[in-house]
């Protein structure tokens, strides 16, 4: 018979010579929950798993002890359809909030959802369970991203990933290489948004495809690349015909086609153009959807500075900065920066009245 995920712990301590008050040196558990983890009256979540698997060098198998079932749940659907509900609130929550006010309430909801699909003695509750917290670690990942941890951002997309495999959904696992690509790309890396969106292109998964040669054309356009940017637009618009829906990725945009165009076009120099877009898209984003509108408002910004309309530039700036405030948002930080230092060059009349605002965002 196999061991239980506590007493394997308590095999390796003790075949590392290490004591309880050794260990607590090591991971940040006390004595007394170590205690309790190896006594099995602190069941194991995917965190503790790690943690305690990296620091015995047991080279995953607690990890895998970890996904042993545990005590059975109820085989109804009441959890799950509970949690469905939630899901969309932390959504809502995340159009709107800071990322650290959602994440404080969706990362529990991540290890609580994988602890009842782990232990669900129905298959397919465990399926539904399991897919639900690939969703919940997917949209967690984002919002680490948004936060400025994109360490953490890849552990969750890595998670939810694993998730999705176990509830039997495979796109997430393609998924994740788009959300590789758009990390890349806040790191202003070409080469590598490129090849990460070149192998998410792989997949047969339409709605995956279809990302995938957005990103690879805001790649291209990061390198200068004119002609194979634009030939991946092209095909980006073909393929989003193609697609009725996905359960990854943005829902907030009318026409990611065309924002992905803009982005595009405002790298390549194109900012007339990208700006043009821009005015013509924001308005179609939803009100309620503050972090996207916040994001590509600040692309608008930035288009149409680079295009020599500093001061309908700086107008747009007022307007969002009280969204910038209230979302948090790492990404928008990256724009906000950049616009700064535009400023700091130019030296527009109107900008004295944004300087200062801007300067008490970014350095909060």
């Amino acid at each position: 018979m196999s061991p239980t995920f506590a007493q394997e712990v308590r095999r390796l301590r003790n075949e590392r010579g290490l004591s309880l008050n050794e260990m607590t040196r090591l991971v940040r558990y006390s004595k007394g929950h170590l205690s309790k983890i190896e006594t099995g009256h602190a069941p194991p979540n995917p965190e503790m798993a790690r943690i305690l698997d990296e620091v015995l060098h047991a080279e995953g198998r607690l990890i895998e002890l970890a996904d042993a079932p545990v005590r059975p749940i109820p085989s109804d659907h009441t959890a799950l359809l509970t949690y469905e509900s939630m899901f969309d609130n932390h959504r809502a929550l995340g159009h709107r909030l800071s990322p650290e006010v959602v994440l404080a309430s969706l990362r529990p909801q991540v290890d609580a959802l994988s602890d009842l699909a782990r232990s669900a003695d129905d298959p397919g509750l465990s399926r539904g369970l399991w897919l639900l917290a690939a969703r919940y670690a997917e949209y967690a990942g984002w919002m680490e991203q948004e936060r400025g941890d994109d360490a953490s951002a890849a552990e969750l997309t890595k998670r939810a990933v694993q998730y999705a495999a176990k509830g039997g959904d495979l796109e997430l696992e393609a998924y994740a290489l788009i959300r590789a690509a758009e990390f890349a790309l806040y790191k202003r890396d070409a080469r590598a948004t490129v090849s990460y969106a070149r192998r998410a292109a792989k997949s047969r998964f339409a709605g995956v495809q279809a990302v995938a040669a957005q990103r690879e054309a805001q790649g291209f356009a990061l390198a200068g690349a004119a002609v194979p940017c634009q030939a991946a637009l092209d095909r980006a618009a073909e393929l989003q015909q193609k697609v009725k829906e996905s359960s990854y990725g943005t829902t907030s945009l009318v026409d990611q086609v065309a924002i992905a165009r803009a982005w595009s076009f405002h790298d390549l120099g194109r900012h007339a153009e990208a700006a043009e877009i821009m005015d013509a898209q924001i308005p179609l984003i939803a009100p309620g959807a503050l972090r996207a509108r916040t994001r590509f408002g600040m692309r608008r910004v930035l288009a149409h500075a680079e295009a020599g309309n500093v001061d309908h530039a700086c107008e747009l700036v007022i307007e969002l900065l009280d969204h910038i405030r209230q979302v948090q948002s790492a990404t928008v930080h990256i724009d906000l920066t950049a616009f700064s230092r535009l400023l700091s060059r130019l030296r527009p009349a109107a900008g004295r009245e944004v300087e200062g605002e801007i300067r008490e965002i970014l350095f909060a």
